[in-house]
């Protein structure tokens, strides 16, 4: 049988309301376009799950900034609900077809912490046929010096037919790896350590086989393995940066998959026997790759590529007939898949596209049942929805970039304003993905270009290394080389071009005001770096004695200490000669606000034009709804007014 679906006549079972497709007028007259709180909307779902045995479907759904889980059975028709509070959504996973685990997080200053704000993980154990939880950790409410922080993934375990919980904590300077039964709260210490530890792999009915562990003092990293209830180091590893990780089980459940990343080497998967003995290099095809595991066996069981969308290369020819199959049925659109039941061919697929702003779909590969879970955003109208294009330049010293260029929809691309939306990271990536905040420029009129400059993830090692140093340099002027290129293809006014980031993109705004100066008409920084030395400085903590591997990195990134100065965009306000927007949560904990704070009163006391704003209840950027929506109707006032899209 051959499933296929069309976002426009979307051939499905539709069992519910809450399911029920979007049915579409017809193309005679465009809809209004959507209001800045309808771009910002969280979505009608997200984080969805299928139960192990493909009967239930959980996910999440924001209201009125409560996160609550909807619940779904298909064998009774019925809907259920469980509030989990306002907090960010972490993981939803199911245990087994009666348990839902989720793990919520938030920030919060404590005084164990220095009193700085710091990120905290709280996870429950949702019962969706009783309708209770329990809270498995919850650091909140423990206030004893034996309090556990949650830390790692959630795992789900089958022992002699028995459902388990297997999680890692931290409590006090330890490490633990613990296991929960259903429906309880007390824990079983499965293995315990030092601080040093990393991870731990066990078998599925929760044998331990590894351990990773890397010792500051030493800078070393090292491989175990579990020898007659015993640890035996197998493997080490000496070098501050770019230790190897420990990942799972190898594909014969007795050796482990390690991937390491050496200098002028892209990063290789090995299976490692128990004598520390490696494999050849496995077969990952492209560059930015992952292992991709079995649930069940927790074996390798291939490799997922993502080279701006995923596509997936599985060693069992039926496990990737699967993914032919689903390729299909989504045909026209970028598809992943979002979840899987124990029968892999029971599935829910991710599509999206051109015309799909995101789509959940459950199909039975066995039955040929299919079942429109529902759309992420089923209030914006495709026709106000547009698409990203890859884009290639070459910077000023001859380096390729590879960047996004999303046009405005309905709007002829010539002589467009230009949004500049640097990344985060640094060493991340854009891609091709939908973007709400991308869409709402482009809605507004504007270009909008995402450039992965030098130092982004996803290219190799070596362009991830060429960004060391560059720091409010070639990272800089790569952005800038962008703007140049469109110009000369006539897309783009370069009289009318704006640069707005967050985090890292935060720093490159300022940075485009001070550093590489004109080339923007103003700049929005949300949540940005401003003080190189403050930035670099504050990530010398120290573990037993040694400063962190996190200075060190930033070391390598930044440069030398004499010449921080020279790109930190504070010391250079007297350059600025376009108005600034800045923007940062008051609960930041990733990026201290007093480096927005401190750039506002030193362009405020410079005469120039700024503004700041700080933003309630904000996380690390825009992380709810309210907060979205806030940064937008802001930023939107201040691209309109000083780079207007007409």
């Amino acid at each position: 049988m051959t499933i296929a679906f069309n976002r426009r006549h979307l051939l499905t079972a539709v069992i519910a309301a809450a399911f029920a497709p979007k049915v579409f007028a017809g193309d005679a007259q465009t809809p209004p376009r959507p209001s800045i709180e309808d771009w910002a909307k969280a979505p009608e779902l997200s984080h969805v799950a299928l139960s192990p045995d493909g009967t239930q479907i959980a996910y999440i759904r924001e209201q009125e900034g409560n996160k609550l889980i909807y619940h779904y059975d298909s064998r009774t028709k019925q809907f259920q609900t469980f509030n989990t509070g306002v907090n960010p959504i972490g993981i939803v996973s199911w245990i087994d077809n009666e348990h839902l685990a989720v793990s919520t997080h938030y920030s919060i200053a404590k005084s164990s912490f220095m009193g700085l704000r710091n990120n905290f993980f709280q996870v429950s154990l949702y019962n969706v046929t009783q309708k209770n939880l329990i809270t498995l950790f919850d650091p909140m409410k423990d206030t004893s010096s034996e309090r556990a922080w949650w830390m790692g993934s959630i795992q789900r375990l089958i022992i002699n037919g028995v459902p388990f919980v297997q999680t890692a904590c931290l409590r006090g300077e330890q490490r633990m790896l613990v296991r929960f039964a259903m429906d309880k709260q007390a824990y079983d210490i499965i293995d315990t350590g030092g601080d040093e530890i990393e991870n731990w792999v066990t078998t599925p009915d929760g044998a331990l086989v590894a351990r990773a562990e890397y010792y500051a003092v030493k800078k070393t990293w090292t491989l175990s393995f579990r020898r007659s209830g015993l640890w035996k180091e197998v493997y080490s590893y000496k070098g501050e940066l770019d230790s190897p990780s420990l990942l799972g089980l190898g594909r014969d459940g007795k050796t482990v998959v390690v991937y390491q990343e050496k200098e002028n080497d892209n990063g290789q998967y090995y299976e490692v026997d128990s004598e520390g003995n490696f494999s050849a290099p496995l077969d990952a095809p492209g560059i930015s790759r992952s292992a991709l595991f079995d649930p069940l066996t927790f074996r390798l069981a291939g490799f997922a590529t993502f080279d701006g969308w995923f596509s997936y290369h599985y060693f069992d020819p039926k496990r990737q007939d699967l993914v032919s199959k689903a390729e299909k049925a989504v045909e026209g659109y970028r598809m992943s898949i979002a979840e899987q039941a124990d029968d892999p061919r029971k599935m829910i697929v991710y599509s999206e596209g051109g015309d799909d702003a995101g789509t959940f779909y459950l199909i039975d590969f066995g039955t040929g049942q299919t079942m429109t879970i529902g759309e992420a955003y089923p209030h914006i109208p495709l026709e106000w929805i547009t698409s990203k294009k890859p884009v290639r330049y070459k910077a000023a010293d001859g380096l390729e970039i590879e960047a996004y260029l999303t046009l405005p929809p309905n709007r002829e691309a010539k002589n467009l304003p230009l949004v500049v939306l640097p990344h985060g990271g640094p060493a991340s990536r854009d891609d091709l993905s939908y973007d709400w905040e991308v869409q709402t420029y482009a809605s507004r009129g504007y270009a909008v270009l995402q450039p992965n400059f030098r130092g982004s993830s996803g290219y190799g090692y070596a362009f991830e290394r060429a960004g060391d140093g560059q720091v409010g340099r070639k990272m800089q002027t790569d952005l800038s080389d962008g703007v140049r290129y469109l110009a000369a293809q006539g897309l783009i006014d370069p009289k009318r071009v704006c640069i707005i980031g967050t985090s890292y993109g935060g720093y490159a705004a300022f940075a485009g005001a001070t550093l590489d100066t004109g080339v923007y008409n103003c700049a929005v920084s949300i949540a940005g770096l401003s003080d190189a030395t403050k930035w670099r400085e504050g990530e010398r903590y120290y573990l037993a004695g040694v400063i962190s591997p996190a200075y060190t990195y930033a070391r390598r990134l930044l440069g030398d200490a004499p010449k921080l100065d020279d790109i930190s965009p504070i010391k250079h306000v007297d350059k600025v000669t376009i108005p600034v927007l800045i923007m940062h949560g008051k609960d930041d904990s990733v990026v201290p606000i007093n480096q927005s704070v401190d750039m506002y009163k030193a362009l405020k006391a410079a005469g120039k034009t700024v503004i700041y704003k700080e933003v309630e209840h904000a996380e690390h950027g825009a992380t709810t709804e309210a907060s979205r929506i806030e940064m937008l109707n802001t930023t939107i006032a201040f691209i309109e007014k000083y780079n207007p899209p007409a």
